[in-house]
């Protein structure tokens, strides 16, 4: 919706584009947005997530089809997960990259077994109980109350089988450190203080391997500051866009 150059949203693990709906509904009077239900998810459910770089070749397929490709794409967790394979394969056809609460560098050992065991725990007793435990540790303890319902709707409607899969693709993604190291275009890390799935400081160190990158740490908020605190993550996506801006005419009277 709307328009203006493009903006695609990717979103993460159990959501769908529902999760970027109040934070569109502010940008697509200036951009032309475009949020994705990931294969497995959403409107998608009915598609078989695969390999993280499958999924990216999918959003890439997609945005050429859109004519779109040169797009700032902003990807929550696994969505992140995806636009680092993405850069990878397509990043001299992107405008900006943004990762929101979300990571470049691979599950470590102890994250790989945590994904085993959580795959065997849904194989065996189904989801009910898996997204019980899953939802709260989404957001900020304070904002578990306000953010449940809106979670418990978006999140229990992924089935088994994408769970699963999604489970899978993340344990064996690879780090993408180089990738980011060579992307020569502005990066964006958005996080929040009390993200218990990215620390801070992780985040700082993948800041600095870019080129041409920004940070905002998000104080109150968790794993999902576009639903937590919508206003704070309007603002700050807002002056990542002026600062995509301020490089490209840089570039523009410099080239």
């Amino acid at each position: 919706m709307g328009s203006g150059p493009h903006l695609c949203f990717l979103h993460g693990f159990c959501e769908n584009s529902e999760i970027w709906k109040d934070l569109i509904a502010s940008l697509s009077s200036r951009f032309t947005c475009i949020a994705i239900d990931l294969p497995g998810f959403g409107n998608s459910s009915q598609m078989t997530f695969g390999s993280l770089s499958q999924v990216a070749n999918q959003v890439h397929e997609l945005l050429v089809s859109e004519d779109a490709t040169h797009s700032i794409i902003w990807g929550h967790s696994l969505g992140g997960y995806i636009l680092a394979d993405y850069m990878e394969q397509y990043g001299s056809e992107l405008r900006a990259a943004a990762f929101v609460h979300s990571t470049a560098v691979a599950d470590n050992a102890e994250k790989k077994v945590n994904r085993e065991k959580t795959i065997r725990f849904v194989e065996k007793n189904g989801t009910k109980e898996f997204f019980r435990l899953f939802i709260p540790g989404l957001v900020a303890p304070s904002h578990v109350d306000k953010c449940r319902e809106q979670m418990t709707a978006i999140v229990t409607l992924t089935p088994t089988s994408s769970v699963i899969a999604g489970l899978e693709a993340m344990k064996n993604r690879k780090d993408k450190l180089d990738v980011l190291s060579r992307f020569e275009k502005p990066v964006f890390w958005l996080t929040g203080e009390e993200d218990t799935h990215y620390p801070k400081e992780e985040v700082y160190k993948l800041a600095a391997l870019c080129p041409i990158s920004q940070v905002s740490v998000l104080e109150d908020v968790g794993h999902l500051s576009m639903l937590e605190d919508q206003k704070k993550c309007l603002h700050e996506v807002q002056t990542f866009i002026s600062f995509v801006e301020a490089v490209s005419s840089a570039q523009l009277s410099n080239g």
